[in-house]
């Protein structure tokens, strides 16, 4: 298990909003895999949306700028 997955696990563990909407941002930005990415940055935009992350203009871009929000 890597790091980052530790991290969302302990994330999820504690109900943290706002870690888990930076760290899947995070897991999205560092795919090599397109659709793996736009799933972060979808679970990273639910998240945002949730605790009103200051992110999440800029993971609503993304998803606009790879064909997965409009």
């Amino acid at each position: 298990m890597t790091p980052l997955d530790q991290d969302l696990l302990k994330a999820h563990y504690a109900g943290d909003t706002a870690s888990l909407c930076v760290l899947y941002y995070q897991a999205a930005l560092a795919s090599d895999d397109l659709d793996a990415a736009c799933f972060y940055a979808t679970h990273a935009y639910v998240f945002a949306l949730e605790c009103n992350h200051p992110s999440r203009s800029e993971i609503h871009a993304f998803l606009v700028e790879h064909g997965r929000e409009e």
